[in-house]
């Protein structure tokens, strides 16, 4: 616990076809496997996510 909230943490290895994926497709597929897993939680609850990979920028905006 930081700060007074959790940070969740998972992992995963690639599956055969993603080792082919570019390094911006990878980021977003890891942020859409982690909104897979902790989904129930996140119901009705503001949800701020942050990245610091350059080319997901678009996404957030």
């Amino acid at each position: 616990m930081q700060r007074g909230k959790f940070i969740p943490f998972a992992s995963r290895q690639l599956k055969v076809h993603e080792k082919n994926y570019l390094n911006h497709d990878l980021e977003l597929a890891t942020i859409v496997f982690a909104l897979k897993i902790w989904r129930h939680y996140l119901y009705g609850v503001h949800l701020d996510m942050f990245t610091d990979h350059k080319s997901l920028r678009y996404v957030f905006t």
